[in-house]
Formats: C-alpha cells, structure tokens, sequence
C-alpha cells in the first residue's frame, strides 16, 4: 500500500493552471487513490485558514471526479465533462456559496441541492456538490444537509470547505473525512509563482501577503487592496472576530497600507451608492465584485467612516500607538456600521 501511495505521488500532476497546487500533492494522491480503490467516502471537509487555496482543491478534486478520462490524478480538461466544468455548466456538479460574502445559506438553497441530487446524472457519472464556506449555513440549512449526508444518493460527492470548521454542526463533520490545510512554506509558493512573476516581486508578496498564497496571487495580480481590505473587514463586521482579533491579524508595520486601502474601498463605495456606474465598473474589474463589505452603508455613514480613517491616518503620523489606535478606529466602524443595520 505505501508503495501505491508513493507512486501515486510522484505521478500527480501540479503543473501550471490545471492540476492541484504544488502543496497540495499528498493530500491529493491520497484522495485520488481513495477514488481509484473505491473507499472514497461520500463527504469531504476541507478545513484550514482562509487564503490556503482550499477552493481551489474542491474545484480541482470536483472536476476530477467528473472526467470522464482523468490522467495522472487531474482532470483530462479535453473531454466534454471537462468543458462544461470549464464553462461553469456542468449539470451534475453543484456550487453552493453566499450570494454576498457575509450573506448565511439558508434551508431552501439546501433543499434545492438535495432535490437535483435526487434526480439521474445527466452525464452519466458522478454527481458533486461543493459548499463554501460551509460555516455560512444556518441552522436549518445545516440539519437539512445533515439528512442528505445520513443517506446520500448514489456516486454523489459532498465537499465542505471551512474557515471555522468550529461553527459547523458537529454531526456534520462527523460524517464527513476531514482534510487540515496549513499556509505552505514559502519556497513553495516561490517555485509555484516563479514562471510568472520575479523573484523580488514574489518575495514582496510574500512580505504583505503574510504568506497566504491566495493573498500572494492576488497582489502579484493587481488586485489585492481592495478584496484584502474586504476579507477582513468582512471577518470583523459579521462578528466572526473582534477589533482585538482583526487588529492582531494585521502587521502595525502595514497598518499604512491598510488605512490607504480602507479610505480606497470607502470613497468607492460612496461613488457606488450614487450611482457612479464608471467607478462600479472600475471596482468591478479590480475586484471582481462590485459589492464591497460597506455597500450597504448610505453616504452619510459611510463619510463618517472615511473621516475616522483620514483622522486615524493623521494620528499614526503623530506617532499615536499603532495597535490602539486601530483597535480605536475599528470600534468607531462598528459603532457606524451597525448603528444602520
């Protein structure tokens, strides 16, 4: 069986933008082999922070086990399971995620999943069903899933991906097999990227990214301000870390960085509530969403939050302490954000 394993993991394929990621290989092969001996079981969670390319392996692993003629552990990418993967039109294979990033999933989106399962795979194959992040579902919506998992229908697939594997029912997890990712080593995430981008460029990444290699892609990509700032805004106002925590998460030596960003994604927002449609193609572009965490805010409020930040911006200069004076400023947020909610 070791034997097995390892050939398995020599043969998986890493390379380029098709296949797992290059710190991923093991956990991979073994599902894979898994796959290929018919002990795979029907759930997967896969658990770790958020920015480690979970999705990504869902996605990779989720077309894997739809293709109809995979090649050394990938997906084949040439068949016409592949392409309508590919194409985001695969009927047998199901997405379920937020319709806005902080938005819960409720029991009807869950009841809709269970009753395409129900029916025959229109491909012939497998049927898969891909929930991120899992922990948004709420309490109904979980106890729905949980039937489906108690009996799931035939060669159908489950595949959980958690930020807080903590806030996800623990029957749940409990009939899932469940898969822990770490933040790679850094070399890793330098050989993956280093086709693409310069050795210096990568390593600057690396530096703001905090080692996340989704955050890393992203920079390298152009397109990190915004959606950085919004991942962990995001965290903050929906409760799922205090100013304490969210003030933690970020390094007082980027904390300027951060306020620029914070006032970029502010006056975006304001333009954005006035129908400023260029700047909302602009964000959309950049962004890939032109909903931003604070979209919701009207103006007036979203003025105040811009002016505790510039004035944030003019205390650090004067050499205010930097984490009390974040900790300050993400309290005053709060106070604006919810006080309209």
């Amino acid at each position: 069986m070791a034997s097995n394993n390892n050939e398995q993991l020599n043969a998986i394929c890493c390379d380029g933008p098709r296949g797992f990621r290059p710190w991923h290989k093991a956990e991979a092969a073994h599902l894979v082999l898994a796959y290929q001996e018919q002990r795979l079981p029907h759930a997967l969670i896969l658990v770790g922070p958020q920015y480690v390319e979970k999705t990504h392996f869902a996605r990779e692993f989720a077309q894997f086990l739809l293709c109809l003629s995979p090649l050394n552990g990938v997906a084949c990418s040439q068949c016409k399971s592949c392409q309508l993967c590919i194409a985001g039109t695969h009927p047998d294979w199901i997405n379920v995620e937020p319709e806005e990033p902080r938005k819960v999933l409720r029991v009807d989106t869950i009841r809709q999943v269970q009753a395409r399962l129900q029916q025959t795979a229109q491909q012939g194959g497998n049927k898969v069903c891909v929930i991120s992040p899992a922990e948004q579902m709420n309490e109904n919506a979980a106890n729905a899933l949980l039937k489906v998992l108690e009996e799931p229908p035939a060669n159908t697939y489950f595949l959980l991906v958690a930020h807080h594997a903590s806030k996800i029912l623990p029957t749940i997890i409990s009939r899932c097999q469940r898969l822990s990712f770490a933040i790679p080593a850094q070399q890793d995430i330098v050989d993956w990227l280093s086709d693409d981008f310069t050795k210096d460029a990568i390593q600057q990444a690396l530096e703001k990214g905090r080692g996340f290699p989704g955050r890393v892609y992203q920079l390298l990509n152009g397109g990190i301000d915004t959606q950085m700032d919004e991942s962990l805004l995001d965290a903050f106002f929906s409760g799922r870390q205090t100013a304490q925590d969210l003030a933690k998460n970020i390094d007082t030596s980027q904390l300027p960085e951060f306020l620029d960003g914070l006032l970029r994604l502010t006056s975006r927002s304001v333009k954005n509530s006035q129908g400023d449609a260029a700047v909302a193609d602009n964000t959309a572009e950049n962004t890939g969403n032109n909903k931003s965490v604070l979209s919701q805010l009207p103006a007036c409020e979203l003025h105040q939050i811009y002016d505790r930040v510039a004035a944030a911006k003019v205390g650090l200069a004067q050499n205010a302490n930097p984490r009390l004076l974040l900790e300050s400023l993400l309290l005053q947020c709060l106070t604006i954000y919810s006080s309209h909610l």
